[in-house]
């Protein structure tokens, strides 16, 4: 594996000296170096109640709340800074990359970053969970529930077990399991990674973490610890863009030693099968047909596609614990009220 600048054999010593207990009241939490990076975009009730769950945190309270205002001029960076996350203002809308990008540039004494969208919600352990399991890995991601559409799924972690990621490939197939909102990650090793892509629209978290990962292992938790909110025309909407944007990507890392002619074999066939899901559901058969057929033309597409399905399946079929579920359905409430007046494109 690579290593960043800042070695990781330091990281164990510095723990201890960089945690202060937090100021009087917040229930004896310990402070930990932790920046938190919140892009956001005209959506100043999301972002309010985002704000909230971090200030709710048990046990451990981060350093500090970057707020990226990304170009909103409606006040969005005057409600950040009275709930006391620091403001970077942008006069223009740059995008979700580029907000994240300097969001992590800007966090100079942290040495984690945590992420979350201005449209999402932590749940209360969910920082100390994180925190807690980090250990030398790179990545940490909590597994996360969504809400305000449909029933609750789950995005993360697809068993009741912990899971060592120790290659990008993993992410490439048979799925990226680290939901955005729910991940903590080495500040070092993101900037040594080249920081986020400030140029693309769609995956940039994807793109990251595949760089990530080639200077260490994460970890992925089974705990539901972040709430993601579903805006029920995003999927439809933005599909497109986003498998032109996938392609990007990809392209970006094809003489990888990870990327092995298996691997891309096996991301063929998840993406021929997400086309089959389309077309059938838009009622073009001829589509659905030439995608079914390519899908069994060889053993190893069929036992690669028996994989994603398989992993697609345990992750519907995750247990919600009874708390999580209360949680979704209050946030859900909420955001019924709220829908009518906040936008779906956020922070880009």
């Amino acid at each position: 594996m690579k290593q960043p600048e800042t070695a990781a054999q330091s990281s164990a010593l510095h723990r201890k000296a960089h945690e202060a207990p937090a100021a009087a009241g917040s229930k004896a939490a310990v402070v930990v170096p932790v920046t938190v990076i919140v892009p956001s975009y005209r959506r100043k009730t999301y972002l309010s109640q985002a704000l909230a769950s971090i200030a709710a945190q048990e046990h451990v309270q981060p350093m500090e709340v970057i707020v990226i205002d990304d170009g909103s001029k409606d006040g969005t960076a005057e409600l950040a800074s009275s709930l006391g996350a620091r403001v970077i203002e942008k006069a223009q809308n740059q995008g979700l990359a580029a907000a994240r990008h300097d969001g992590v540039s800007s966090a100079k004494d942290a040495e984690w970053v945590a992420m979350l969208d201005d449209d999402d919600q932590w749940l209360p352990h969910h920082l100390h969970t994180l925190w807690s399991q980090r250990d030398d890995h790179v990545i940490v991601g909590g597994t996360a529930v969504t809400f305000g559409g449909g029933l609750p799924r789950v995005h993360g972690c697809p068993k009741e077990v912990a899971e060592v990621v120790r290659s990008p490939a993993r992410l490439v197939f048979p799925a990226n399991s680290f939901a955005a909102s729910a991940t903590l990650v080495r500040r070092d090793v993101v900037l040594a990674a080249g920081n986020f892509d400030r140029g693309l629209r769609y995956l940039e978290d994807f793109d990251t973490w595949l760089r990530v990962l080639e200077y260490g292992t994460g970890l992925l938790m089974p705990e539901i610890t972040c709430l993601y909110r579903v805006h029920p025309e995003q999927i439809s909407k933005n599909r497109t863009e986003m498998l032109v944007s996938a392609a990007e990507v990809m392209a970006k890392y094809k003489d990888r030693p990870w990327l092995t002619p298996r691997v891309r074999e096996a991301l063929a066939v998840v993406e021929a099968w997400d086309n089959f899901q389309a077309a059938r559901a838009g009622r073009d058969w001829a589509e659905a047909f030439q995608e079914a057929a390519w899908l069994i033309g060889r053993p190893a597409r069929t036992r690669a596609l028996a994989k994603v399905w398989m992993l697609r399946r345990q992750v519907r079929h995750r247990s919600v614990p009874p708390e999580v579920r209360l949680a979704v359905r209050d946030a859900t409430d909420r955001s019924e009220t709220n829908d009518a007046t906040e936008p779906a494109n956020g922070a880009g």
